[in-house]
């Protein structure tokens, strides 16, 4: 029997800090400004706690006569995102007495746990926050450590297996979106009466509804939700449909975290500036 007399190959070398010539760091450095950015003004919206309906600055204004006047003809019905569900509006001995704490900083608990244990979203804040690593063949700048790394078993990083059950607690989230978004297509007139219609602010609802509920249904937990513990496709044929559907939209999650993360400040950016008078929504009203 011939015997192979070739050198076994060398171990390979570990990879140098700056192996890559092109310009990786830009996708990091945008992660961090995005997040950092949307944090800072999300925790800022939080504490101010004002101008994110526009029906209650009606009602500032001495009610639908004054508060139409301030607005136009028309009043519209818009409300922030980052205040729904709108639990200030069934509990308001709790949230409007002047120690109250802002009801967004309950609210924007379930969303944000849910974007932060979200499996793109881990990817994209490991490499750009803690360089673990920052880009693909890009040395770790901690890479001794690796040998103590357990992976997300232990706290705080098991809490990220919290993830699918955010998914449930955003489902209610999603459902009161579609609900504001029918509310948005409702403008008052000073006698009181609503009247169908669409504005700029309807418009961006709608957006960021429809993205937000993209990024939620495109969720690889929602994707095992409907396909998981089955051990045969052939078997439920419906339930292979709607696995293939969300599949498909799964190949988008990580466009869609970004865009509906950006659309939801937004909605908020706009709602506030209608609800401050800085600017006057355009709108048809039928």
């Amino acid at each position: 029997m011939a015997v192979s007399t070739a050198p076994r190959p060398a171990a390979p070398k570990p990879l140098p800090n700056m192996q890559r010539q092109d310009t990786w760091w830009i996708e990091p450095v945008l992660v961090v400004a995005t997040l950092v950015l949307f944090i800072i003004y999300g925790t800022y919206r939080a504490f101010e706690n004002n101008f994110y309906d526009t029906m209650r600055i009606v009602e500032a204004h001495g009610g639908l006569k004054n508060g139409v006047a301030f607005f136009g003809t028309y009043a519209p019905h818009y409300l922030s995102p980052f205040y729904s569900p709108p639990i200030q509006d069934w509990y308001e001995s709790l949230f409007h007495s002047k120690m109250a704490v802002s009801p967004s900083l309950l609210l924007l608990a379930f969303p944000g746990s849910f974007r932060a244990t979200c499996y793109f979203a881990r990817r994209s804040y490991y490499r750009a926050f803690f360089w673990d690593p920052p880009a693909c063949a890009v040395r770790e700048i901690a890479q001794a450590r690796r040998k103590n790394y357990t992976g997300e078993r232990e706290f705080p990083f098991v809490l990220q297996n919290l993830h699918r059950y955010a998914l449930y607690a955003i489902f209610v989230v999603v459902l009161f979106h579609w609900m504001h978004l029918v509310q948005a297509l409702f403008f008052s007139d000073a006698e009181g009466k609503s009247h169908f219609g669409v504005g700029v602010g309807t418009l961006i609802v709608l957006v960021d509804t429809v993205l937000l509920s993209l990024y939620v249904f495109s969720c690889h937990s929602f994707r095992h939700l409907v396909g998981g513990v089955l051990n045969r496709f052939s078997s439920n044929k419906a339930r292979f449909n709607v696995w293939m559907n969300v599949s498909a939209l799964n190949a988008r999650h990580g466009l869609y975290f970004w865009l509906s993360l950006i659309t939801v400040g937004l909605a908020d950016v706009y709602i506030r500036l209608v609800s401050t008078g800085a600017i006057r929504d355009l709108h048809i009203v039928f």
